[in-house]
């Protein structure tokens, strides 16, 4: 990829629903790269920190969640990233006749990427138990019990997404439980599934993704931690048949429409007694997912949420 191109829209403030439906167009329709969204300035972020005198150290959740809240009331840019001037230009062409916002696309070369992406991502502290650190940082001095080092490549994924930090979260509420095998359905990344690994080094791993690039950053981010020997396999569409009949933990954290495509599957691979957790789910999808899952006979062990985001972690009944 020689040159990239960046599609922003300014002082955009969709509500839910449609900041759901240009996220999806720009990343399924016409085949974004990834998407950035800022608002706040660093003046503002200041503002807010300086009135209640942080001069260093952590900063409390409930600051942070203010300054998100500030965040979620005022418009905001979002940034998709491309390698397709031609689908930069249908993608903005949608944008102006779906949305009233000021849409503009800018060049950039590819030794910008890294660079691009790199100044966007810090150090994810998950609780005591687990972090997220960028790939780059190899000197960060760790916080948690066990981190994981991750090169986002094009975007698959590096925890900062509320979704997967909520996935996080999850597995290491459950890391006292004996699991053999995990699957990592639409697995980006490989971030749930090789944090699996740092809990659970003897069991067996199935990252399964439509994206060659994504299975192939997955295998990069495996060497970078030094488990690309240990027991996994990268799993594309055309093989799906050999993934295994059912697994002790599946993540899927992905969107709606898919979470109801594939429920009968998600729900089949999960071993009796097994968890199932589920993401990639706004707020106010969340009853439906729920009611459809409990139907097909998984119980509800917790619901976490952050921000407009949600996940569940579910049971299998033992039959």
């Amino acid at each position: 990829m020689e040159k990239f191109w960046i599609v922003t829209l300014f002082h955009f403030q969709p509500d839910e629903l449609l900041r759901e439906r240009i996220e999806y167009e720009g990343m399924e329709q016409f085949s974004a790269l990834g998407i950035e969204e800022f608002s706040l300035n660093e003046a503002q972020v200041d503002e807010i920190l300086g009135e209640r005198a942080y001069s260093g150290g952590d900063v409390p959740e409930t600051v942070l969640d203010e300054v998100e809240d500030t965040v979620r009331k005022q418009s905001a840019h979002y940034r998709f990233f491309f390698d397709s001037l031609s689908k930069a230009n249908e993608f903005k062409a949608f944008c102006q006749k779906e949305i009233l916002a000021e849409v503009q696309i800018e060049e950039q070369n590819s030794q910008d990427w890294n660079a691009e992406w790199k100044k966007h991502y810090s150090p994810i502290y998950v609780n005591d138990r687990f972090e997220v650190i960028p790939a780059w940082m190899q000197d960060y001095k760790l916080k948690a019990e066990n981190a994981l080092y991750i090169n986002p490549g094009m975007g698959f994924g590096t925890g900062s997404h509320e979704t997967t930090f909520l996935c996080l979260q999850l597995l290491t509420e459950n890391t006292n439980s004996k699991i053999s095998d995990v699957l990592d359905f639409g697995s980006g990344s490989g971030i749930l599934g090789l944090a699996s690994l740092k809990f659970f080094p003897k069991a067996e791993i199935d990252f399964y993704d439509i994206d060659p690039e994504a299975n192939k950053n997955c295998f990069q981010n495996a060497e970078i931690n030094g488990l690309e020997k240990l027991a996994f396999r990268l799993v594309l569409p055309e093989v799906r048949d050999v993934l295994k009949k059912d697994y002790d933990l599946v993540f899927a954290n992905i969107l709606e429409s898919i979470l109801l495509l594939e429920k009968d599957y998600l729900v089949s691979v999960t071993r009796p007694g097994g968890v199932l957790i589920l993401s990639g789910l706004l707020n106010h999808q969340v009853d439906g997912i729920i009611k459809t899952y409990e139907k097909l006979g998984m119980k509800l062990l917790r619901h976490l949420h952050k921000g407009d985001w949600s996940a569940l972690s579910f049971s299998r009944n033992s039959t």
